[in-house]
C-alpha cells in the first residue's frame, strides 16, 4: 500500500511510503519503506511549503511509478493556520486522485514514537504511561497521557487538554509521572525535570501511518476533523466598529 502522509502540527512534514501487508504477529512494529520525504521547521510557512513539497514528492521517480492508495493527515491539536493547511492539502490530494483520507491525532503519533524509543532503551512495558506535551503557544501545551496498544497503536488515558506548562508540571509531580514526550518539553524545561524525556516533536508523519493502519485494521473510523481546542488568534469582528 502506497501512502502520502502529512503533518503540519508545528513545522511541516510530508512523505510517501510503502506499507507492508497486515501481520499476524502483532508484537513487532509494522515495516514501512519511505520513498521520499521533505520537512521544514518554520511554524508559520506551512501553506508556502506544502505545495512545492507535494509536487516534488509526487514527481519523484520512486513514487510516480505506482498509484497512490491513501492519504494520512495529522488532525491536531495544533495552532489553527498550520493544521488547516495540512488538512486542506491532504483532502485536496485525496479528492483529486479519488483516494481515502484518514486522520490521526498528532499527540497519538508522538506517544507512539516515545514508546518506540523507550522500548529501544529497554524501558517499555504494557503498564508504562507517557505524558505528551506539545507546543500550544501562549506559554501553554497540548497534553494527554498514553500507554501502548500493541506494537503500532496507543491508548489515550483521558481527554486531550490545553493548559499552562507550569500547571502541567504541578499535575505530573502530584501524579508521579516519570516519562514525558513532545515539543513542549524543550520549551519548558520544568516539564522534564527528573523525568525520562523522549520524542521532542509535535507530530510524526511516518509514525502516524502505523497508527492509522493499525486502527483501520481494527475497523475504526479515522475522521479528518481538526482538533483546535481553542479559537484562532485572529477573529472576524462580529460588530461594526464606529469611528469619529
Amino acid at each position: 500500500m502506497r501512502i502520502v502522509s502529512i503533518d503540519s502540527s508545528l513545522g511541516t512534514q510530508l512523505l510517501v511510503c510503502d506499507a507492508a501487508p497486515a501481520r499476524t504477529d502483532q508484537t513487532q512494529e509494522r515495516a514501512l519503506t519511505v520513498l521520499t520525504r521533505a520537512a521544514q521547521e518554520d511554524s508559520r510557512h506551512h501553506a508556502e511549503s506544502l505545495g512545492p513539497m507535494l509536487a516534488q514528492a509526487l514527481t519523484d521517480p520512486a513514487v510516480a511509478a505506482q498509484p497512490l492508495d491513501a492519504v494520512v493527515a495529522a488532525t491536531g491539536p495544533a495552532p489553527f493556520t498550520g493544521l488547516r493547511a495540512g488538512l486542506v492539502t491532504a483532502r485536496t490530494v485525496a479528492r483529486a486522485r479519488d483516494l481515502p483520507v484518514h486522520g490521526v491525532e498528532s499527540l497519538d503519533a508522538v506517544a507512539r514514537r516515545a514508546l518506540d524509543e523507550l522500548a529501544q532503551q529497554g524501558g517499555e512495558d504494557e503498564h508504562c504511561v507517557v505524558q505528551v506535551a506539545t507546543d500550544a503557544r501562549r506559554k501553554e501545551v497540548y497534553a494527554a497521557r498514553y500507554r501502548a496498544k500493541g506494537a503500532d497503536d496507543v491508548e489515550r488515558l483521558g481527554e486531550i487538554s490545553v493548559l499552562p506548562s507550569a500547571r502541567l508540571a504541578e499535575v505530573m509531580s502530584a501524579d508521579g509521572v516519570t516519562v514525558v514526550a513532545g515539543s513542549g518539553v524543550g520549551l519548558y524545561p520544568e516539564l522534564g525535570e527528573g523525568r525520562t524525556v523522549l520524542a521532542p516533536v509535535s507530530g510524526d508523519a511516518l509514525v502516524q501511518v502505523r497508527v492509522a493502519l493499525a486502527r483501520l485494521e481494527a475497523g475504526q473510523e479515522l475522521p479528518t476533523e481538526p482538533l483546535y481546542l481553542r479559537h484562532a488568534d485572529v477573529q472576524v469582528p462580529t460588530t461594526r466598529k464606529r469611528y469619529r
